[in-house]
């Protein structure tokens, strides 16, 4: 089956789910936009979703999440990157129907529907993103476990750490300030990382590095916080939280960047 067949048939299957669960949803007027649906919560907030097919492979559900695009130098891929507030993923293999948040992942994803051969605590399980166990979709979902849960979430661990800050209120790009012992000012910036093939990655998007000395990463996938400094990267990072791969020098190890191990950094 064609690409774009797969995908109307994709769509208008998961708009009847919809509407057989009694969802509002609607259809934008053209192709301007790069959402699919807008679909109406419970407490009448409108999210853009975006469609996608999930396929079955190696026990777990994968998808993309970007669009292709086509031009005299082939096929080119783009990130939604705050275009679309959710993914709803069917599987026509599993007849299943998926709800992962844009701010979750990066370009791709899996999840788990088999147990695999090792366990650990980076697996994104299926059962923890289908429609029934997401839905509805409460208001703690992108804006504060994205913005105000995950500052707070960082505040509290400089508070366990016993780490003086100031909340910024005239630096645009960074949200804490830090006094070290000599008196100097570090400047925070609060970020969400995702989880990645065994990674927790973060891009800094919009987020220049001239008002920003550190970036505080929270990964609600491993419930660490870990702490990086701007000028340890360029555009993104990961952070390897399997260890079942060959060690190099090259990786750049989770647990050395953990805020408890580099917090005497900001004394």
């Amino acid at each position: 089956m064609e690409t774009h067949i797969k995908g109307d048939a994709t769509e208008a299957t998961v708009i009847a789910a919809l509407k057989q669960r009694g969802i509002p949803v609607s259809q934008p007027f053209g192709d301007n936009e790069r959402y699919d649906l807008l679909v109406e919560t419970p407490d009448q907030r409108i999210l853009r979703v975006q469609v996608k097919t999930g396929w079955v492979r190696n026990g777990t559900i994968e998808f993309h999440g970007r669009s292709q695009h086509t031009n005299a130098q082939g096929n080119t891929y783009e990130k939604y990157e705050g275009d679309v507030d959710y993914f709803f993923v069917y599987t026509p293999e599993r007849d299943s129907l998926h709800v992962i948040g844009e701010w979750e992942f990066d370009s791709s994803m899996q999840l788990r529907i088999e147990e695999p051969e090792q366990t650990h605590q980076t697996i994104n399980w299926a059962t923890e993103y289908e429609f029934e166990t997401r839905w509805p979709l409460s208001r703690d979902d992108r804006a504060t476990r994205s913005g105000n849960a995950t500052l707070d979430t960082v505040i509290s661990a400089l508070k366990e750490l016993d780490i003086a800050f100031a909340r910024s209120v005239t630096f645009d790009d960074c949200d804490l300030l830090v006094e070290t012992a000599d008196g100097t000012v570090q400047r925070l910036a609060v970020e969400t990382g995702w989880m990645q093939d065994g990674c927790v990655s973060f891009s800094r998007a919009g987020n220049g590095a001239d008002g920003v000395d550190w970036f505080a990463l929270y990964a609600p996938a491993t419930e660490t916080t870990y702490l990086v400094a701007a000028d340890e990267f360029e555009q993104s990072i990961s952070l390897r939280v399997d260890d079942d791969v060959q060690r190099r020098s090259t990786i750049n190890w989770a647990s050395e960047y953990e805020l408890g191990e580099r917090i005497d950094r900001l004394r």
